[in-house]
C-alpha cells in the first residue's frame, strides 16, 4: 500500500526547538513529514523563531489553572478540533486521548509512582491526589495495546517501563529521535568562543538543558573544580532567571569558568565552538544531546543506560564515555581530563560517535512513521464494513 498525501493533525503543547529534545524531535519529525503530507500543528505555544512555519490551531488555556488541569483542558480541546475536522491522521506528542499514534518521551508515571518498589504511604497518597490521578489516567489513554492505535517509545528503556507499569509484553514501537549531520565553520567556531570569552587554549565542555540540575550540572561544576583552569564548562538552555540564581551561588573562579546561555532555539553555533560534550544526566528517557554531538563530531562523556535511554546504543570507550555513576564528581573529572588530554581517544570517540549518529538521520525516522500511517489505514481499509446502501 502506498500513501497518498495525508492530511495530519500533529498535536503538542509546545512546537519549538527553544523548549527542549522533546519539542524538537517533533519539530524535524513536522519537517521531513511535512515534503509528502499536509501537517497543521495543534499547540498552546508556536515558538516565534522557529525555522519551520507550518499551517497551526492555537489552543489557549487558562493560566489560572493549574498544571495538571491545564493538562485535562488542553487534551479536551485538541479533540474538540480533531473530531470536528477531517484529518486522515491525528500524531500526538502530549498528553490527550484522539489521536491515532501517541509519541512518549518521558519517565511513565504509572512505573514512577505505582510500579517501583515504594511506601504504602506514598502510595495512598498517589490514589488520593487528584494531580496524579489525573496524569496517570491521561497517561494510560495514551497506552494502546491493540490496533489500529499505536503507542511509539523514543527507547527501549522507557519501553521496558511502559511494559512493567502496565503488566504486559506488547511490543510497543521504539523510534529514537534523530539528527542532521551538520556543515561546521571553523570561522564561525572562532567568533563564537570569542564572544563566549573561551580562548584557543580552553577545552569547552557543553551541556545542553532546560533543566540543568536534572542533567547533572551540580556534580559537573563540582568536577570541574578539580580541573585543570583550561577546562572551561558552557551550559545552553536554560532560562533567564535559574541562569541568574545559579551564577551568584558560584565563587568567583567558578564563575569566570563557566558560560550560560539562555534557551534558544538555534543551538548549532554553540555546539559547534564545543570541544567535547558532556551529559552526566540523572533521567533521560532517551537523550537527544549527546546525539546532536556526536553529529557534529564532539566526543561524549554521558551516563549509563540506567539514567539515560541513548545509552543503549553506545560502547564504552568506542562511541562515547560512559560513566556507571553519574553522581560520582570524582569519576567524571577523570573522564573530561582523559578525554581533553587523550588526543587518539579524543578523535576515536568523536570519529565513531559521528558514524554512529548517521544511522539516525531524520529521513530514515520518518520512513519508520510513514511505515505506521500505512499500517493504521490498512487496518481501517481492512476492518470497514462495506455499506449497503452506498
Amino acid at each position: 500500500m502506498s500513501l497518498p498525501r495525508l492530511r495530519i493533525a500533529f498535536i503538542s503543547y509546545k512546537f519549538g526547538h527553544e523548549y527542549g529534545g522533546a519539542e524538537a524531535y517533533g519539530v524535524e519529525l513536522m519537517r521531513e513529514l511535512s515534503q509528502y503530507h499536509d501537517i497543521t500543528v495543534i499547540t498552546n505555544e508556536y515558538a516565534a523563531q522557529c525555522d519551520l512555519q507550518l499551517p497551526r490551531i492555537l489552543v489557549s488555556v487558562p493560566n489560572y489553572l493549574p498544571s495538571w488541569l491545564q493538562a485535562f483542558w488542553f487534551a479536551k480541546k485538541t479533540a474538540q478540533i480533531t473530531n470536528t475536522q477531517s484529518y486522515d491522521l491525528v500524531h500526538s506528542h502530549t498528553n490527550g486521548w484522539n489521536a491515532d499514534i501517541d509519541v512518549l518521551h518521558v519517565k511513565s508515571v504509572r512505573y514512577h509512582h505505582l510500579y517501583r518498589h515504594t511506601s504504602w504511604f506514598k502510595r495512598v497518597n498517589t490514589y488520593l491526589s487528584p494531580r496524579l490521578n489525573m496524569y496517570l489516567w491521561l497517561e494510560k489513554q495514551r497506552v494502546h495495546q491493540q490496533p489500529p492505535k499505536r503507542t511509539v517509545v523514543v527507547s527501549e528503556w522507557l519501553k521496558k517501563q511502559i511494559q512493567a507499569a502496565y503488566h504486559t509484553s506488547y511490543p510497543f514501537d521504539v523510534i529514537t529521535p534523530g539528527v542532521h549531520i551538520p556543515k561546521t565553520h571553523a570561522e564561525q567556531r572562532a567568533l563564537t568562543r570569542k564572544k563566549l570569552g573561551f580562548s584557543k587554549e580552553d577545552v569547552v565542555s557543553i551541556l545542553v538543558a532546560r533543566n540543568p540540575l536534572s542533567k547533572g550540572l551540580n556534580t559537573l561544576v563540582t568536577a570541574l573544580e578539580t580541573c585543570a583552569p583550561t577546562m572551561k564548562l558552557l551550559v545552553v538552555g536554560p532560562p533567564l532567571a535559574f541562569i541568574k540564581s545559579y551564577a551568584a551561588q558560584l565563587s568567583p573562579a567558578l564563575q569566570a569558568r563557566v558560560r550560560f546561555v539562555e534557551q534558544t532555539e538555534s543551538i548549532h553555533p554553540y555546539y559547534e565552538a564545543a570541544d567535547l560534550c558532556v551529559h552526566p544526566t540523572l533521567n533521560d528517557s532517551f537523550g537527544m544531546a549527546p546525539l546532536e554531538a556526536m553529529s557534529y563530531g564532539l566526543p561524549v562523556i554521558l551516563s549509563q543506560a540506567k539514567y539515560c535511554g541513548f545509552a543503549h546504543h553506545v560502547r564504552h570507550l568506542y562511541q562515547a564515555w560512559v560513566l556507571e555513576d553519574p553522581t560520582d564528581a570524582h569519576a567524571l573529572a577523570q573522564a573530561l581530563q582523559q578525554v581533553a588530554q587523550n588526543s587518539d581517544l579524543r578523535q576515536d570517540l568523536a570519529r565513531n560517535g559521528q558514524q554512529l549518529a548517521l544511522t539516525f538521520s531524520w529521513p530514515q525516522i520518518a520512513q519508520h512513521y510513514q511505515q505506521l500511517y500505512i499500517e493504521i489505514l490498512a487496518h481501517r481499509q481492512h476492518h470497514t464494513k462495506p455499506n449497503p446502501f452506498a
